[in-house]
């Protein structure tokens, strides 16, 4: 036994020495895919073979997960009619994406293996706020490998929020309580070549050992950068049919709108308190 043991013991060393050997030499490869990644608005309408989105959810679910305990569940629209459906839902009616996924945190499945095991739990009684936090971190991890996956087969893909918590998308896809819309993936051949869209300066997300409040220029600074990049392509005009005085002040401003968000609060509540997802106070 104990010779089997280093013998096994061996195997996986060895295969360790291997594996990091590959992932060393091919490092400026991967780290290429990260950089150039950019979101993809205009696909063909080539199709996408099943067995290639099964990979790319397969993907996914190599992703880090909370306590290995899973909790996210990927709905494949594939029936057009209810393809139609869903994106009329988010309000996206004109995306051409051949696959539409939509990523759902669910701590609804752990429940009901916890129930089938016959143990008392703290979802049965409306606790786990941590487990419904961490259940949105599992879903937002597994499609990230997704969209890498698919950069890797060649694909691109754009993320949808409009399905965060979205109650027609809830009754479209029969959502139970325990379960919560987060986005939309769509996957597909692209159609355009954009440029890589600008982000802030490293030292702007990057802090060290502490929190540090951006300073009036540097927040100055960086409004500057991101006006220029995005102006400099057109984005705002290309993909939002927006005047040209509309830059990414403008639209940080429109997203933050105080009257807007309120509405949007209130609905986004009602369907967090159907599916189990409003934190309850302690």
């Amino acid at each position: 036994m104990r010779k089997k043991f280093k013998s096994m013991r061996g195997a996986y060393d060895i295969f360790g020495k291997t594996r990091r050997r590959c992932l060393t030499e091919n490092a400026p490869k991967i780290l290429q895919l990260l950089f150039t990644r950019k979101t993809i608005r205009r696909f063909k309408p080539t199709q996408v073979v099943d067995a290639v989105v099964q990979k790319i959810v397969e993907a996914g679910q190599r992703a880090p997960s909370a306590c290995n305990l899973q909790t996210y569940t990927i709905i494949w629209i594939s029936n057009p009619q209810r393809r139609k459906r869903v994106l009329d839902a988010c309000g996206v009616s004109t995306v051409t994406a051949p696959v539409i996924l939509v990523i759902c945190a669910d701590v609804r499945r752990l429940g009901k293996t916890l129930d089938s095991l016959g143990f008392d739990h703290c979802l049965e009684h409306g606790y786990g706020n941590s487990l419904k936090l961490l259940s949105i971190v599992d879903a937002a991890l597994a499609a990230e490998n997704m969209t890498i996956a698919a950069e890797c087969y060649g694909l691109g893909s754009l993320f949808i929020g409009s399905a965060l918590a979205n109650q027609k998308l809830c009754e479209i896809l029969k959502v139970p309580e325990g379960v919560l819309p987060l986005s939309l993936l769509c996957i597909g051949r692209p159609d355009e070549e954009p440029p890589t869209r600008p982000r802030l300066p490293l030292s702007s997300i990057l802090q060290i050992n502490e929190y540090r409040d951006a300073s009036p220029e540097t927040i100055k600074s960086y409004l500057q950068h991101m006006d220029y990049k995005l102006d400099e392509e057109g984005y705002y005009q290309k993909y939002g049919d927006r005047k040209l005085d509309y830059h990414y002040t403008n639209h940080i401003k429109g997203k933050t709108d105080p009257d807007s968000m309120k509405r949007e609060d209130r609905e986004i509540e009602q369907v967090l308190k159907k599916k189990g997802f409003l934190l309850e106070k302690p």
